[in-house]
């Protein structure tokens, strides 16, 4: 059993891997060709960012929790590429996004983001450091959400994403958000966290959705052939299961339908 599962995990590792080369090299040649997979959320955040422009208003980024140096430092990292690809879109702009985060470790991710962002569009002038901010920490921490909350008034906020790790207390900000009518997107790795997304923001990601900003959002022909390598697994495993499914089945099945057509 163990060399069969040995065996299964390098068969997936390698045609993980040839699908990730094969797709790369497709995009780096013609990017349309292969299409992704449509997520809701990753086509409302150019909007969100272009209306936020045009109004010369900030957007609101948000990591909760996330941070470096423990269980969240992929999220807080995949976090940091959604907000590169938001402020490298609003750089063009006159009004900085705001980056709010929990975690102290988060800080120098941040600003380190930010100034990357400004940097690659020629930009580093229209940088305030000031875009970049903390707030009380912790984990499902009420007193992160009521900050968030009293800035969207303050800072005239055009629309919020929120993008890393909450509990239920992102109800608050998003019913907030909401009582004012901005735009919002969410998603969360917390069970809780996740079901207030689905419910109340406009938008909202669900699981490994979250990790694939730099695909639909950049112009990265690796990250984009990771994705396609991810949606191709994917339709795999569930085709692989159904499979399994029908071959359990079909012998009881079979002996079901004999003995009503036998009993009949």
């Amino acid at each position: 059993m163990d060399s069969t599962i040995q065996v299964l995990t390098t068969v997936i590792i390698v045609f993980a891997l040839a699908i990730t080369v094969l797709a790369t090299q497709v995009a780096r040649r013609r990017r349309d060709s292969i299409p992704l997979r449509v997520v809701p959320a990753y086509e409302a955040i150019p909007i969100l960012v272009g209306a936020a422009i045009e109004a010369d208003r900030p957007v609101m980024v948000s990591f909760g929790s996330a941070g470096l140096g423990g269980s969240s430092t992929l999220l807080a990292l995949a976090s940091a590429e959604l907000f590169y690809q938001v402020a490298r879109r609003a750089a063009i702009g006159v009004t900085s996004p705001v980056l709010t985060v929990s975690d102290p470790s988060a800080l120098p991710l941040g600003y380190g983001t930010l100034r990357r962002a400004y940097e690659s569009r020629g930009r580093i002038e229209r940088l305030r450091e000031n875009s970049v901010r903390w707030y009380p920490s912790g984990p499902r921490s009420l007193a992160f959400a009521a900050a968030l909350m009293t800035m969207m008034g303050d800072d005239r906020i055009a629309g919020g994403i929120l993008f890393g790790s909450y509990g239920v207390e992102l109800a608050l900000v998003l019913d907030a958000s909401a009582r004012r009518r901005l735009p919002s997107i969410a998603a969360s790795d917390q069970l809780e966290g996740q079901a207030v997304a689905w419910v109340l923001a406009e938008q909202s990601l669900i699981g490994e959705e979250m990790f694939v900003a730099g695909a639909y959002l950049g112009d990265s022909a690796t990250q984009f052939g990771s994705t396609i390598a991810l949606d191709t697994l994917r339709w795999a495993l569930i085709l692989a299961l159904i499979t399994a499914s029908v071959l359990v089945l079909q012998q009881p099945v079979i002996e079901a339908i004999n003995q009503f057509l036998g009993g009949g």
